[in-house]
């Protein structure tokens, strides 16, 4: 992901080698998924809201491109 210009933060393979905000782990999400369960054939629909730090770190991304 780096190499097309959007790394992923957090990330040890996919980011640009910075982790600038400290966290643990990689910053993806996925807001609803939805599949077919393999064993009982039900459709399946989750949902997640953006975790806090997520959102923190994304209205930083925003106030650094307004400088």
């Amino acid at each position: 992901m780096a190499e097309i210009e959007h790394p992923v933060i957090g990330d040890i393979v996919y980011s640009n080698g910075k982790n600038e905000f400290g966290i643990e782990g990689q910053c993806l999400h996925a807001q609803k998924l939805e599949f077919t369960h393999p064993t009982t054939g039900k459709e399946m629909k989750l949902e997640a809201k953006l975790p806090e730090y997520f959102q923190k770190i994304i209205e930083e991304l925003k106030n650094l491109q307004n400088l």
